[in-house]
């Protein structure tokens, strides 16, 4: 049996002021290897706060972290640590069992992104499996999957559960948040759109080049 846990960037509507894309990253582990990756990512963590001043007990919201937002405004956190996090989160995950796939949907009028994101995943990998996601995502997630099951567009079995947690309390929710903003700029660098203006255009470039590698994948679905 394997966990997903999933993570967007983005989000799914069409009215003004929406985002261009939405990115749905799935981070696969089996479930046998859990007690391993939340122990690398929690040393690693503990890490990152001794050596570059990120906070290891707070939320790693790479969103926020990149424009200096919210917790991370008066921490003073500098380009050099940043680019630091990102070697490091490289290097940490292009080893051992794990998967991180990205969906990126180039949203238009008629094509529901949240939909055709989640059965891309389910449907390339077709093995029993729990779903994971932040709290008040899972019930949409649940009736999308129930709805495209019946309707025949999913192929592989549904997730034997889809579980609600807070993104607060699991490393690996928020490793696929890391992934699903690293995608969400790379959509942004391949069609010259312009991501957020307070944004380091070195750290989004940075960003942008670690969707893919051994055990990563990313894809950018047009209209």
């Amino acid at each position: 049996m394997d966990l997903i846990y999933f993570d967007e960037s983005g989000d799914d509507g069409l009215r003004p002021g929406a985002s261009r894309f939405l990115a749905l990253t799935a981070v696969r582990i089996q479930c046998a290897e859990w007690i391993h990756w939340d122990s690398s990512i929690r040393s690693l963590r503990n890490e990152l706060e001794a050596s570059l001043g990120i906070p290891s007990r707070c939320e790693l919201h790479t969103r926020e972290l990149l424009l200096r937002k919210g917790r991370y405004k008066d921490l003073g956190i500098r380009t050099p640590a940043i680019l630091g996090l990102i070697d490091r989160i490289n290097s940490l995950t292009n080893g051992g069992e794990i998967s991180i796939k990205s969906i990126v949907v180039d949203k238009s009028p008629g094509l529901h992104p949240l939909r055709v994101a989640i059965l891309s995943h389910l449907n390339e990998t077709p093995i029993p499996c729990v779903a994971i996601s932040d709290r008040g995502r899972v019930p949409r997630m649940k009736q999308l999957i129930c709805t495209a099951y019946r309707d025949g567009k999913l192929t592989a079995s549904p997730p034997e559960f889809m579980l609600e947690i807070e993104s607060r309390d699991s490393h690996l929710v928020q490793m696929a948040d890391f992934f699903a903003t690293a995608a969400y700029l790379r959509a942004c660098v391949e069609l010259n759109f312009p991501f957020h203006a307070r944004m380091n255009a070195e750290e989004a470039s940075a960003m942008s080049r670690i969707t893919e590698g051994a055990n990563r994948t990313y894809h950018l679905v047009r209209p």
